[in-house]
């Protein structure tokens, strides 16, 4: 792997990602529109993206590496957990002790909040993978990646929007399956047939959807950079605590994730796509469930600014120092 691609690549990316912090500083990117250009990566360029990496014959994708991928992703996320919970137990016993024996902590705004445990936890373990994912491994495996990467997030969907209600509420909550029925599951469901068929699509199915997943990098990092615009500086590092949460979810993880899974995994296309993301910055989506189920936003909003600013950084040293 040339290190001097990676880098570049990565440029490139953080590039685009400034142009869309400053498109979002000059309203240029209005958060109407970030949400428009959201919804369009979203329901047309990554469904498309995974499409492709299926329908542009980039070789080696075959039914049993799928299940062979789909295994080694739900044994990540397991060590992903059994790293996050007692970190965040700690962080959480660090807030104060609370009525009914649960924890709390009093803000810098003065306001009185339940223990952040399942908050920091479900950023712990919970990466990018899909925003910031895709035009990752792009850039780094080539199209190849893409198939592999759409199973990746279909799994980080079910546990995300499961196990993360759960730990962020802190008492469960009515689970909205409905977030489980978007395009992207509807591709990944599609590449399935294709791989276990063999099916060719027309040329000019292939081309179309080609032209549809160019787009997709530059529209997500563009977003992902509006998206950082709106949150205050001051929150990001004012918040002593989203320092190990950044050090365990971008350096610790993807370094136990590489230790782990070399001892076995042979294939290194699918070793080098787990470890890279693992390694991924905070979700998004962790934000949205927090939104939805009473956790702190802040929080998640300032957590996902300053891992992607690092991860700008990180990302290139994971590959050089642990895929090269």
């Amino acid at each position: 792997m040339d290190l001097r691609l990676v880098v570049s690549q990565m440029a490139v990316l953080f590039l685009l990602i400034a142009t869309g912090y400053i498109s979002g500083k000059i309203k240029m990117l209005t958060p109407e529109g970030v949400k428009t250009l959201s919804k369009i990566v979203i329901n047309i360029s990554t469904p498309s993206t995974i499409l492709y990496s299926v329908l542009s014959d980039a070789g080696g994708i075959t039914g049993e590496r799928t299940t062979y991928f789909i295994i080694m992703a739900l044994l990540a996320f397991a060590l992903f957990f059994l790293i996050a919970v007692p970190a965040a137990r700690a962080l959480g016993r660090g807030e104060g002790s609370g009525a009914r024996g649960q924890e709390s902590g009093v803000d810098s705004a003065g306001i009185r909040h339940n223990s952040n445990s399942g908050l920091y936890t479900s950023m712990i373990v919970f990466g990018n993978v899909g925003f910031m994912g895709y035009p990752v491994a792009n850039a780094i495996f080539g199209a190849e990646s893409m198939f592999y990467v759409a199973l990746f997030n279909i799994i980080f969907l079910i546990i995300c929007f499961s196990i993360g209600i759960i730990m962020i509420s802190g008492k469960g909550g009515n689970i909205n399956f409905k977030v489980f029925l978007n395009a992207s599951l509807a591709a990944s469901l599609i590449s399935f047939i294709i791989v276990f068929t063999g099916f060719q699509a027309p040329s000019i199915i292939t081309n179309t959807v080609s032209l549809a997943s160019g787009i997709n990098t530059p529209c997500a990092m563009l977003v992902i950079g509006a998206t950082l615009a709106q949150v205050p500086i001051k929150d990001v590092f004012a918040k002593w605590r989203l320092y190990p949460v950044a050090l365990l979810k971008i350096i610790v993880i993807p370094i136990v994730t590489w230790l782990v899974f070399k001892q076995f995994m042979t294939d290194e296309l699918l070793f080098g796509i787990l470890v890279i993301l693992s390694g991924m910055p905070i979700a998004a989506a962790v934000a949205m469930i927090a939104v939805e189920y009473g956790g702190d936003e802040r929080i998640v909003s300032a957590g996902v600014f300053l891992t992607t600013l690092l991860s700008v950084v990180t990302i290139p040293l994971m590959v050089y120092v642990l895929l090269t």
